[in-house]
């Protein structure tokens, strides 16, 4: 009996030491004990472990130390539960009791296995061989997608949100967040194909790089990630002739004024052109409620707080790129100038309205 070395477990090495060091940073980084990143660190420090069982298994370390037979696994019911946890603790409902019913499933799970773990090793030799055992890892594969489809629609609804506070949303939207759950479910796809075709050996390397690539993601841009507050979740009621409850109907006619109110004082202000607005700093000058401002610009306008301040700055750049008075200003000058943060948010807002680029649109008109 050797040491099976082999390529796929050298990946699989690397990914786990990069799993520990990463999981630690992101610990250390917990300078003012966010919770959101403690569920974070654990996350990744989980996902790092998933590697160690693989690996004593590849590397036919079983056969040396039979004690090392059916270690605990608990990344099939834990990993999308402690990301789910910490995108929610991140998010603009931040301040919304959080889903930790969906840890209780991996926590039993893990209390069974590490009971399990400790059997003579006879035991578990018969135990790992029956169906209910390899059921566990089936099932929790499955739990795992449900979580990750839950976590979708959560990102949705975050993103909603964002977009009805906030004027600038391009770090605020955790897209980064939706498109790791995306993966994971392409990840959860080939693992059943994985067992479906055999343990066919580019399955496998495909999979070890994709998890590789999975742990290094999140901890990337869990690390650089802000949390996102709700600018209006504490707000106090300005107007208190008026409702904020949203199962109260508002007439039409109230709305309507509503946005003819905003309307004008967006033209005569200008105030589309600061940086970082929010439906709140808007509504307290008007002493309309934002929960008011933000229902009435979505029935009457039929779009949310981020698409109603970006017609505004988009119209004010038609304007200046159609004159002289800014010719000293770049195309990304000028989107700053109208109150974007950056050029690809600028560029992103002026195609959604008018189909074409900044760039385009002028060269049109000079033609």
């Amino acid at each position: 009996m050797e040491i099976n070395y082999n390529f796929i477990s050298t990946i699989d090495f690397l990914g786990c030491l990069q799993g520990l060091v990463l999981g630690f940073i992101v610990f250390a980084a917990n300078r003012k004990n966010k919770k959101s990143t403690f569920f974070l660190a654990l996350f990744v420090l989980i996902y790092a472990y998933c590697f160690i069982p693989i690996l004593v298994v590849d590397l036919n370390i079983v056969e040396y130390y039979p004690k090392l037979l059916i270690l605990p696994r608990p990344g099939e019911w834990l990993m999308t539960s402690l990301f789910l946890i910490y995108v929610q603790k991140i998010s603009i409902f931040s301040d919304k009791k959080n889903d930790y019913w969906s840890l209780y499933p991996g926590i039993a799970i893990l209390v069974l296995q590490l009971l399990l773990f400790f059997t003579p090793v006879s035991l578990k030799v018969q135990v790992a061989g029956t169906f209910w055992y390899k059921a566990i890892f089936f099932l929790g594969h499955v739990y795992s997608a449900f979580i990750l489809y839950y976590t979708w629609r959560f990102v949705d609804r975050h993103i909603t949100e964002v977009e009805n506070q906030y004027s600038e949303v391009e770090t605020k939207r955790l897209l980064w967040a939706k498109r790791f759950v995306l993966f994971g479910f392409g990840l959860f796809i080939l693992h059943i194909l994985w067992f479906a075709l055999g343990n066919q050996f580019y399955f496998k390397l495909i999979y070890a790089i994709a998890n590789v690539f999975m742990l290094y993601w999140a901890s990337i841009y869990g690390i650089v990630q802000e949390n996102v507050h709700s600018v209006i979740a504490n707000e106090t009621l300005i107007n208190d002739l008026t409702s904020t409850r949203d199962d109260i109907e508002i007439p039409n006619e109230q709305l309507e004024g509503i946005v003819r109110q905003i309307d004008h004082f967006m033209k005569d202000s200008e105030e589309f052109t600061k940086k970082n607005l929010t439906i709140s700093s808007v509504s307290e000058k008007l002493k309309i409620h934002p929960r008011q401002f933000s229902r009435a610009i979505n029935l009457v306008c039929h779009e949310n707080f981020n698409a109603y301040v970006n017609r505004y700055r988009v119209s004010k750049a038609e304007q200046l790129l159609t004159t002289d008075s800014l010719s000293n200003l770049s195309i990304e000058g000028i989107g700053i100038e109208v109150g974007f943060q950056s050029k690809s948010a600028f560029y992103s807002a002026f195609k959604k309205i008018n189909g074409t680029t900044p760039n385009q649109y002028k060269a049109q008109l000079f033609t």
